[in-house]
């Protein structure tokens, strides 16, 4: 039997595959849990590794693979995921699935432009989901509570939330008990690529699993950022040589 969860440099990543793991948080969400679903690649890795503070708020999330070189750290020790979990994807799944199920989905995040774009695509595309309010990011820190309160309020089976990482999942950790959602998850890019502000990679590229180079050629300022890649890579095999010795 396949364990549920892999261990890569201390983060705690679910196993299951792309349709085992909506098939799993529906069921999670009709059963009336809470879940705070966090999409971590090499870089978030690195990231919990380093700030004590962000690797607890990890370790308390259900963590996909989202990041082929999650996949590949796996493989080389030999524990069992074998697909990213994507959070375009995942946030695409969960919306038909809203769309099944008439759920309530509040979306936060993004700029002005691009959430209500992003909003209006949604609604096209899942016309039986209630998305019930959307607001953009900018906003102060002293507007927080009221916006925490107008969440709890609509009973949302999903919030997506779009600023960043880590500041998105460190946001719903802050205010995880009051926002009153069954399935929260922070997802970065995400309402770009929906509302058409931004392509995502053509298919043989994603295929190829060279999203990450696409992005990084499209958006050369990233290149910072994807210095994490080498030092995950570098530290993933330092540990494995250690365990043998």
């Amino acid at each position: 039997m396949t364990k549920p969860v892999a261990n890569i440099l201390g983060v705690p990543f679910t196993t299951r595959g792309f349709g085992e793991t909506v098939t799993h948080l529906v069921e999670r969400i009709e059963s009336g849990e809470q879940m705070h679903v966090l999409t971590a690649n090499p870089e978030i890795v690195m990231l919990a590794n380093e700030n004590q503070a962000f690797r607890t708020i990890v370790e308390q999330a259900y963590v996909v693979p989202d990041g082929i070189g999650i996949v590949y750290a796996a493989k080389w020790t030999n524990q069992p995921i074998h697909e990213r979990v994507t959070g375009v994807e995942l946030v695409e799944a969960l919306m038909a699935e809203a769309d099944k199920k008439q759920w309530n989905v509040y979306l936060l995040g993004a700029s002005p432009e691009v959430i209500q774009l992003a909003a209006q695509k949604l609604e096209q595309r899942f016309p039986n989901a209630h998305i019930v309010g959307y607001r953009d990011g900018y906003f102060r820190q002293d507007e927080e509570e009221q916006i925490v309160q107008e969440i709890a309020s609509k009973k949302t089976q999903l919030l997506f939330v779009a600023m960043g990482s880590p500041k998105q999942d460190q946001w719903l950790a802050r205010y995880r008990d009051q926002l009153q959602a069954s399935l929260m998850m922070g997802v970065g890019g995400t309402f770009d690529v929906i509302s058409g502000k931004v392509k995502r990679a053509p298919m043989l590229w994603q295929k190829l699993n060279l999203e990450w180079l696409y992005r990084l050629l499209a958006t050369p300022s990233r290149w910072k950022r994807q210095l994490a890649i080498p030092r995950f890579v570098w530290t993933v095999l330092k540990e494995k040589w250690s365990n043998r010795s």
